[in-house]
Order: C-alpha cells, then structure tokens, then sequence
C-alpha cells in the first residue's frame, strides 16, 4: 500500500509553512508527487472580485509553497473555487491521490479542515487515507522534516485484529526498508479480560509479526488492558513514539466494544506524533 501521490490541503495560515517542510521529509516514506491546493470561497463574488481573489491565492500560494523548492519530490500547486471539503474530496478522486496531509489544531479542535462537514466526509467515511500533524507538535521541533523522516522509526499500529488494521499493518510493512526503524503491533484487551482472549490474541499478533519478519522489519507486539484510546496514548508516550498508523473502523472479533471506533479520533487529536488514518 505505497504512497506515491499526496495532496496537501492549506489554507494560507502562516504555519502551512511547517506543514509544506514537514511534507518535503515525507520523500523517504515514498512519496513522489504533491499537490498543494487552496480554496476561495466564490459566494457572493461577482467575476472580476473572484478573479482577483484567485490571482491573489495563487500568488500567496506560491510564496508558501517556496518550502518546497528544495525537495526531491514533483509538486503542483492548485487553486479552486467553492466549498473547500468538496474541493479536497473531488481532487483526491480525480487524481488518484494515496495520501491526504494536514496540520490539525489538535485537542482545541477548531482548525476547519476537522469540525463539521469536513470531518463528516474525509474521517467518519472512512474513504481515504489520511495523515494529521499537530501544529503545537511542528512548533515543538527545529526541522519539520526530519520529523518527517523520522515518522517510521518507532512506529506504532494498533489492532484489534479487524480488516481495517490489518491494512494498517500491511501499510507499516510496505514502506520503503531504509525509513523503517522498529513497529511495535498494540492490542488492548478490556480490564478483567479473560485468558482465552489473550491466548488468542497472541496466535494472532504472532501472525502480524510474522508478517514483517517476511519484510526483512523489525517488530515487537505487545498486550495491554484498558481504555483502548488511553492506552495507545500512554504507550505512545512510554516508548517515544515517532508515529502511529490506525485503523479507522475496527471490529475485531477479540472485542466486546469497537477498539478503534473512538481511538483514531481522538489520536488525532492528542497523539504526541504524526498519525495516519487508515481506512
């Protein structure tokens, strides 16, 4: 499951800059093409209003996009007219896009790329990949791209064992061999599980484990009990993680309750590192 084309939606805020040098980092991980792409909001614009508002776009679109210049990957620059969610949906169908990559605001929740509709279409559909990271995680570090870089380092993926995180799995695997440093499989069984479910969930996490030594990767699984969300934020912690990949719906059958139905969300929002969303 390579990542070959992403597109990056901005929205001109002077920190898209980081996102942009975040993403220039992102060529170890297999990207080869980005489409950077803005949206000016065409109501209530006569023609030549809106004309000079996306020659205006483009122009600061450029300037943002000069973060790039020094990357090794293909990039273009896309400026559109109308609903930003819809715009960001049609380009991703249209041109076959791998990827989805954002800054977030995080726990505060009121950048617009993920309150209402948006978060409506791009996360609860579940329909396309995406990758988040923080604002305040960007400002936390000297070189956005080499956290970038570093995204596979210590790289953690929740399972609950359901078809969505084995795609997530599948996609930690398949990443270029030199940008992978150690996966760490994570399941979390409810307090007071009993001992078959753990039993049964170690033939499985053998399994994922296997999987990778067949990839030539170092992997390590690990059980825990508790609050699925809480727990995957502890060990994320625990270990320094430098990303995380999780399935946005889970149904394992280990589980009495949907492991990853809130876990990816709130990873959005509070993961110490950079997440990607896998449907």
């Amino acid at each position: 499951m390579p990542i070959s084309t992403m597109l990056v939606p901005v929205s001109l805020d002077p920190r898209d800059v980081k996102v942009l040098q975040y993403v220039c980092g992102l060529s170890v991980q297999s990207v080869k093409r980005v489409i950077v792409m803005t949206a000016v909001d065409a109501s209530g614009m006569e023609a030549p209003v809106l004309a000079a508002e996306v020659d205006r776009a483009r122009e600061r679109l450029g300037e943002a996009t000069a973060a790039l210049k020094d990357c090794t990957m293909e990039y273009e620059l896309r400026v559109v007219t109308g609903n930003t969610t819809e715009a960001i949906l049609a380009l991703a169908q249209q041109d076959e896009i791998d990827l989805i990559c954002c800054g977030t605001e995080g726990k505060s929740v009121v950048d617009a790329l993920f309150s209402g509709s948006v978060s409506e279409k791009l996360f609860a559909s579940g329909t396309i990949r995406m990758m988040t990271v923080r604002y305040d995680v960007l400002d936390s570090v000297l070189d956005p791209q080499e956290l970038s870089r570093a995204f596979a380092r210590e790289l953690v993926v929740p399972t609950d064992f359901s078809a969505s995180s084995t795609r997530a799995w599948l996609s930690a695997i398949g990443r270029p061999a030199d940008a992978i440093g150690r996966l760490h499989a994570l399941h979390v069984l409810p307090e007071g599980g009993k001992g078959s479910e753990r039993r049964e969930a170690e033939v499985l996490l053998d399994g994922l484990l296997d999987m990778a030594r067949e990839h030539d990767v170092e992997a390590t699984a690990e059980i825990r009990y508790g609050d699925p969300a809480q727990v995957v934020l502890d060990y994320l912690d625990e270990i320094d993680a430098t990303g995380v990949i999780t399935g946005q719906h889970g149904r394992g059958h280990l589980m009495r309750q949907v492991m990853l139905g809130g876990l990816s969300l709130r990873l959005l929002r509070e993961a110490p590192c950079p997440v990607v969303v896998q449907p």
